[in-house]
């Protein structure tokens, strides 16, 4: 099935359209929640079960660890396989491997093997289905795409904001119940996904190696000058975030904040992605994207500069969540343009290397942070990130620019790169604001 444009459907299928995204949009909502409410209990029951802070550690490294060994494979199977299929499939052994966690603590059998273990299957599991979905969401994108990445954006962070919330709540009433909702979480989204009617199968015209697969992904990448932007854009901003969010933590604990305190500091930049995501549509019918990339990327420069003279808990808060308004502003517009730019049979490929690439950047993100705390003082280390986010300001800046000026775009254009920057010439949708 080849992606048509918005101007060729008809109105049934841009009714199916819609249907089908609010499916993929409640599965990815119920899913994630699932992991959330899971996720922020996970490392209190292995340090119940072990009494090991390092064994808690070790058990978010081996979920993390199967996510990146499996990103390679997983990205190449989602440009290959079915990708519903293998999104329901992915959904599936996630439960089974949790459901293997709720037994084994129900019970009272948990060991640092099953736990370490069952973790790594569902980070194996996780980036099987965030592969395959990201190779489906150019199919089942409404006309109005920015629109519904907007609502993408808007349900990742009031995700953020309930899961950890409910998940406290339910370890309350038994240690085994924040895993019994995630595991069933991950069936009720495996339903959700089985009810899309459009067909997501990637489009492949020849058959190659996987390797060949492998290379081709990467290859493309780095060889579209807009998505080797991105790519490097996301990463960089993925490692900085990362850094300042521990880096506030730290530096308020260390000023004897209590942990209430410090817990505002990530539900305000929640609250502030949550904010940035809603108002996203309505700021981009009033400012053209390329306004808005330019001036949010040096607006959260100032912001961090700001910051290395915050003192109290609230304000380093106030200044995360004005931050992290600004930030799904500029992922909307260039996830946008990513999706446009890639031919169908490469989606879940570019998907993942963009997603890998800012993984793999995170990972020293704490460990960083926690050496700058304690060679520097705050003002000093709020300093040196903001640097890192002047520098990718004026990355950003330079590259919009000179990439506008390669393809002779008008000033107009969304993002810099029309459709003449295409393999092949490919045709594909333009990213059209029209009412939902």
């Amino acid at each position: 099935m080849s992606a048509e444009s918005a101007a060729d459907r008809t109105p049934a299928q841009e009714g199916r359209k819609s249907r089908d995204f609010r499916l993929y949009w409640i599965a990815g909502a119920i899913d994630q929640l699932g992991s959330q409410t899971s996720g922020i209990v996970f490392p209190l029951v292995t340090l119940a079960v072990t009494n090991s802070p390092a064994a808690a550690g070790l058990v978010g490294a081996s979920a993390l660890a199967g996510r990146l060994i499996a990103a390679p494979a997983a990205g190449v199977l989602a440009d290959r396989l079915p990708r519903k299929r293998m999104m329901v499939t992915s959904l599936v052994i996630a439960a089974i491997a949790m459901a293997v966690v709720l037994v084994a603590v129900a019970s009272g059998t948990a060991t640092l093997a099953v736990l370490a273990g069952a973790a790594f299957v569902e980070g194996l599991a996780q980036s099987g289905y965030e592969s395959a979905g990201a190779g489906s969401i150019r199919r089942v994108l409404p006309a109005d795409d920015k629109k519904a990445l907007s609502r993408l954006e808007a349900r990742n962070h009031a995700v953020q904001i309930a899961g950890p919330l409910i998940g406290g709540a339910l370890y309350q009433l038994g240690r085994w119940v924040p895993f019994l909702v995630d595991v069933t979480s991950y069936l009720l989204a495996a339903c959700f996904l089985s009810a899309i009617r459009t067909d997501l199968t990637p489009e492949r015209t020849e058959r190659t190696s996987f390797l060949a697969d492998l290379r081709n992904g990467l290859r493309f990448v780095w060889q579209q000058p807009f998505l080797r932007f991105v790519t490097i854009w996301a990463a960089g901003i993925n490692f900085t975030f990362g850094a300042l969010i521990y880096y506030a933590i730290l530096t308020a604990g260390r000023q004897g904040a209590p942990a209430a305190s410090i817990g505002l500091i990530l539900t305000l930049a929640s609250v502030g992605g949550l904010a940035g995501a809603l108002a996203a549509p309505a700021i981009f019918s009033k400012v053209r994207p390329m306004t808005v990339i330019v001036v949010a990327s040096w607006a959260m420069v100032a912001l961090v500069v700001a910051m290395s003279q915050a003192r109290q808990t609230w304000t380093y808060g106030l200044l995360f969540g004005l931050v992290f308004l600004l930030s799904p502003l500029l992922g909307v517009i260039f996830q946008s343009r990513v999706i446009a730019l890639t031919p169908d049979e490469l989606q879940g490929r570019v998907g993942t290397v963009m997603g890998t690439s800012g993984e793999i950047l995170q990972t020293p993100a704490p460990l960083i942070a926690g050496l700058l705390v304690a060679w520097y003082s705050p003002t000093a280390v709020a300093l040196i990130f903001a640097a890192a986010l002047a520098l990718l300001a004026a990355y950003t800046t330079a590259n919009l620019r000179q990439l506008r000026a390669g393809t002779g775009a008008p000033e107009t254009d969304d993002v810099p790169g029309g459709k003449e920057d295409l393999p092949g010439g490919k045709d594909v949708p333009e990213a059209q604001e029209v009412s939902g």
